[in-house]
């Protein structure tokens, strides 16, 4: 079902290259960045016009299907229909993701962020360069968390049959990148030009992408605790206390709603697949029993189906919040001992939701059950949901399938494996990611983990 929208990235990012074009053609006679270059040159490329794709890919990754299983399996979701019943019951294979291995390394993906970054150096644009520097990170990070190890120190190379990088030292290559990127992002050049109306997030402002920076350092650092402990927790917390804080500073994927231009869960829920996805009564259950006014943002008002707002096709889509930057930090502050601190940041991200303020009395592992599920409502239609349940084993969930546990990864495409021998068959790959041990008790209850 995902090719379909694979398929629509690049239509859709032709059309917002068009839909540009216009207010960028007016400034060429200026000065400085891509204003340098004339658009009328068809054999001269410009870092902009493939920001566009990479944005749109972006988006893709981060709001299609593997957003949507972490969502089943974590069971803010149930499958309502066909595969959707099978893949909230465990059901999965080479082809679950629909290609979305792949699309880390085609257009829009790894080849064009690289050559997006080679332009912008030869322009001189700092800012730029670190931009896709940041996205570069965003893109290898998430692929790390779904699949673990993945192709990245060979990649592009023309290596016949590239070897896979292991997951912790492709999490190392996105911290790095994080950090070269703060700095690029951060200088001074007096070329610096940057994406400017591509960018439909930021639009290209510096500030803001070095703040989502310190986010994406504060969450891989979140992913990496579970192996590197109590320095993985201060890393996080150091990261966060420059990361967001407040709603206008989130990254945001924006579409206007015309043809090829919608919003992906409206393409998936209204268009192609409408009840293939239904609330999880459960996930329902504690908004109802919290009073939480996020029931009605999230679902309709029998909790049927997402809410008419979320399911419209020009519905903005937040996908980095502060939210998750605030609680992270809350979370990171609890483990490394700074109670206060983690009560402020738990109340910010509360405030931002509209809610008041938690109990000042909250300490210990009371303190960080609180945190853990103010999270959990927070990430709902995100990866992070799924990152989080891995890696604390809460919620602690009953499995959905008796006897079963809950699925700690993805398999790599089918095509991927077919065209790469590194790629080792389905019945050969781990369960759990190496960031990702089972846990034998939910860190926030004490209780033996149900699901792992």
């Amino acid at each position: 079902m995902l090719r379909r929208f694979r398929r629509a990235v690049p239509v859709a990012a032709l059309a917002l290259a068009g839909a540009l074009a216009g207010p960028m053609a007016c400034n060429d006679f200026l000065t400085g960045g891509d204003l340098d270059r004339d658009p009328n040159r068809p054999l001269t490329a410009l870092p902009s016009q493939l920001f566009v794709g990479v944005q749109s890919a972006l988006w893709a990754l981060l709001s299609s299907d593997p957003t949507r299983i972490a969502g089943l399996w974590t069971q803010q979701f149930e499958g309502g229909n066909i595969q959707y019943i099978d893949i909230y019951n465990y059901g999965r294979d080479e082809s679950t993701t629909n290609g979305f291995y792949q699309s880390l390394y085609i257009g829009g993906g790894l080849p064009d962020i690289r050559e997006e970054r080679r332009l912008a150096r030869e322009l001189g644009d700092s800012l730029f360069v670190g931009i896709s520097q940041i996205q570069e990170a965003l893109l290898i990070g998430t692929g790390a968390s779904i699949f673990g190890d993945i192709v990245y120190t060979q990649a592009l190379s023309g290596t016949p049959n590239p070897a896979l990088t292991p997951q912790l030292a492709v999490y190392d290559s996105a911290l790095a990148l994080l950090t070269r990127g703060i700095t690029n992002v951060s200088s001074t050049n007096p070329k610096n030009v940057g994406p400017g109306a591509a960018d439909l997030a930021y639009a290209g402002d510096a500030e803001s992408w070095a703040r989502l920076a310190h986010t994406l350092k504060a969450r891989y650092y979140l992913h990496l605790a579970e192996v590197r402990g109590a320095s993985a927790y201060q890393s996080a917390l150091a990261e966060a206390r420059q990361g967001l804080t407040t709603a206008s500073q989130n990254y945001v994927a924006t579409f206007s709603g015309g043809p090829l231009q919608q919003n992906f869960w409206y393409q998936f829920a209204v268009v192609n697949r409408p009840g293939y996805l239904v609330p999880g009564e459960t996930f329902v259950a504690l908004l109802k029993q919290r009073n939480d006014p996020r029931l009605g943002q999230y679902f309709n008002a029998d909790q049927s189906d997402l809410s008419d707002a979320r399911l419209a096709p020009n519905a903005p889509q937040a996908l980095i919040t502060a939210n998750e930057n605030l609680l992270i930090w809350a979370e990171a502050a609890q483990r490394t001992g700074n109670e206060a601190e983690a009560r402020t940041q738990l109340d910010r991200a509360r405030a931002l939701a509209g809610l008041p303020a938690s109990s000042p009395s909250l300490s210990g592992q009371a303190l960080l059950r609180e945190i853990l599920t103010e999270k959990y409502i927070a990430m709902f239609q995100s990866l992070e949901v799924w990152n989080d349940y891995k890696r604390t084993c809460f919620p602690n969930l009953t499995p959905a399938v008796a006897g079963e546990r809950v699925p700690g990864r993805l398999f790599y495409d089918t095509a991927e494996r077919q065209t790469n021998t590194s790629i080792p068959d389905a019945a050969a790959q781990p369960f759990r990611n190496a960031n990702d041990p089972a846990n034998a008790t939910s860190d926030a209850t004490g209780e033996a983990c149900k699901g792992q």
